[in-house]
């Protein structure tokens, strides 16, 4: 036997080691993925689980079903229906202007595309209602007006990466091989903004359909509305469980569907790796004026009428205000959503560290996605779940001891939540950053913490810093869950404007709503510095760093 043909006869040193190391991270990577999995099902599962033994006992499913059902069904769809049309026609079309042209007022546009973040829809609900006694302002049309001003700023971010991400050298090829604007509308642009499309309207209908403090102050009975109307009438929530089982099977279909697009589709897509091809050409003068006029007028009913108002009414209820009050308020909404962020950044950096990029395992790449379905489900079932699993006499009651009467369930409720907007941008960069880069860390004696840190420090965490400030600003604003799982002795500024505004009182409440904006503006700056600068000139790559 020659020596070359003994040495690759013998195994090399260390091979058996590394083959172990290899098998504990594959099965690390399992238990983790499926614990993210039951997870992220949890309060579903659970509330299946409870509705299933009593699903067709005392007739209240058929009940529901063949009276009450069909219309809030209706209602709420129609509703959802407007709110989208509102939402792309305010947030994707100057986004997609912004990525795609050079114009003085870019920045402006940017700017007030964001600003309604600031606002619920639950508080510009009772500032209109209050405000004008037009019947206008308590009609179904009116919120879903304001629900689609609200959804406005996720479109706009969600168009601004991806039309960012998209190269202009499509419509030019197609431009010179013959095609008419209508036929590259249909043939290169439709296709490739099909996939903000779906997830803009997902959002919108979220959003909408499982809105209740908005809908019940206009009083609009939608399904949020009946499904908490049902809990109160009935005292059981068993009743409202099998009730919500209407509305969790739609949604685990739902996030099904996403997550087998997300893997099987937008991973394959060969669009976001040319993102630095994107160039802004100049926008003409009066186009340009055009869209930020249109930004200014649609920033009107969604901004800065409400904010006039509630700094006019804050101004003269000044005197009324409790100011000993403010520092506790806002020390427990900023702690409470502190919390709910760091949280959703804990898993959302475990998931980065522990998960192999570049969609090698569709297990471990589809299990984050089921996160979504806390998303879908409307904020009143999400606490309907927490509320039987932590019933007195039951196993979570027991488990959590003292720990009940916290704030944990509200923190825990919300991170399930709104984990999406940091899950889903960290996923993201994770099919965009290539396995190579974290082999050749490896290779230059870096461990396997520090490879992965190394190689997700150009998108991945500034992804997970605005997902995070986005998760920041929906807790402070977050009523339903809030309003039911509430423990003795919290106090916070949504809950304070949702008592005030249920009595017609939005001048009591200003004060609270400007000490909520107060605390949501620093994130809401930081995402306006990142969105400025998608795609910016003179940087490489910079379109793919800020992966929002």
């Amino acid at each position: 036997m020659t020596p070359s043909a003994n040495a690759t006869s013998l195994p090399m040193p260390g091979w058996a080691s590394r083959r172990a190391d290899i098998s504990a991270a594959g099965l690390a990577r399992l238990v983790f993925t499926l614990a993210l999995g039951g997870c992220a099902l949890l309060p579903a599962g659970y509330l299946l689980w409870a509705a299933l033994p009593v699903l067709f006992d005392g007739g209240w499913l058929a009940h529901f079903a063949s009276t009450t059902l069909p219309h809030q069904a209706r209602t709420s769809l129609w509703v959802a229906l407007e709110a989208a049309v509102v939402a792309f026609a305010v947030g994707a079309l100057p986004a997609v202007v912004v990525s795609r042209f050079d114009f003085r007022g870019r920045r402006l546009v940017t700017v007030l595309a964001l600003l309604p973040l600031l606002f619920a829809p639950y508080v510009t609900a009772g500032t209109w209602t209050v405000m004008f006694s037009w019947a206008f302002f308590e009609g179904r049309h009116a919120l879903a007006i304001q629900h689609g001003l609200a959804c406005s700023p996720y479109l706009f971010i969600i168009f601004r990466v991806a039309a960012a991400r998209i190269p202009s050298a499509f419509s030019e090829l197609a431009a010179a091989l013959g095609l008419g604007p209508w036929q590259r509308l249909l043939r290169v642009h439709v296709p490739t903004y099909a996939v903000p499309v779906a997830a803009g309207l997902m959002i919108v209908l979220a959003q909408t359909i499982g809105d209740y403090a908005a809908a019940e102050r206009l009083g609009i009975d939608t399904l949020s509305v009946g499904v908490h109307n049902l809990w109160l009438a009935s005292q059981s929530s068993s009743v409202a469980a099998v009730v919500s089982v209407v509305m969790i099977v739609p949604a685990v279909f739902a996030v099904a569907v996403a997550a087998w697009a997300a893997t099987s589709i937008i991973s394959q897509n060969p669009i976001p790796p040319a993102a630095a091809a994107a160039c802004r050409k100049p926008l003409a003068r009066p186009l340009a004026w055009g869209l930020v006029g249109f930004s200014l007028l649609c920033s009107l009913p969604a901004f800065w009428i409400p904010e006039v108002l509630t700094v006019r009414w804050a101004w003269i209820k000044w005197d009324r205000t409790r100011f000993a009050a403010i520092p506790g308020d806002m020390l427990n909404a900023a702690g409470t959503s502190l919390c709910t962020a760091l949280v959703v950044a804990a898993v959302c950096a475990l998931t980065a560290l522990l998960l192999r990029s570049g969609g090698r395992s569709r297990l471990a790449e589809r299990a984050p996605w089921l996160f979504l379905s806390n998303y879908f489900l409307p904020s009143l079932v999400l606490a309907l779940a927490f509320v039987m699993m932590s019933a007195d006499g039951s196993l979570g009651a027991q488990w959590l001891g003292s720990w009940r009467d916290s704030r944990l369930l509200v923190v825990v409720s919300e991170a399930l939540r709104f984990m999406p907007f940091a899950m889903l941008p960290v996923l993201d960069a994770l099919r965009r950053t290539p396995q190579a880069t974290i082999e050749v860390a490896r290779t230059f004696g870096a461990g396997p913490v520090r490879a992965r840190m190394v190689a997700f420090a150009g998108h991945l965490w500034p992804a997970l810093l605005l997902g995070c400030a986005l998760v920041f600003m929906e807790s402070l604003k977050e009523l339903d869950m809030s309003l039911m799982l509430q423990p003795f002795g919290y106090t916070s500024p949504a809950l304070k404007i949702y008592a005030f505004s249920r009595n017609q009182n939005m001048d009591r409440a200003a004060v609270w709503v400007l000490i909520t904006q107060v605390l949501m503006l620093l994130p809401l700056l930081l995402l306006c510095w990142r969105m400025n600068r998608l795609g910016a000139p003179g940087r490489a790559g910079s379109g793919q760093s800020a992966g929002a």
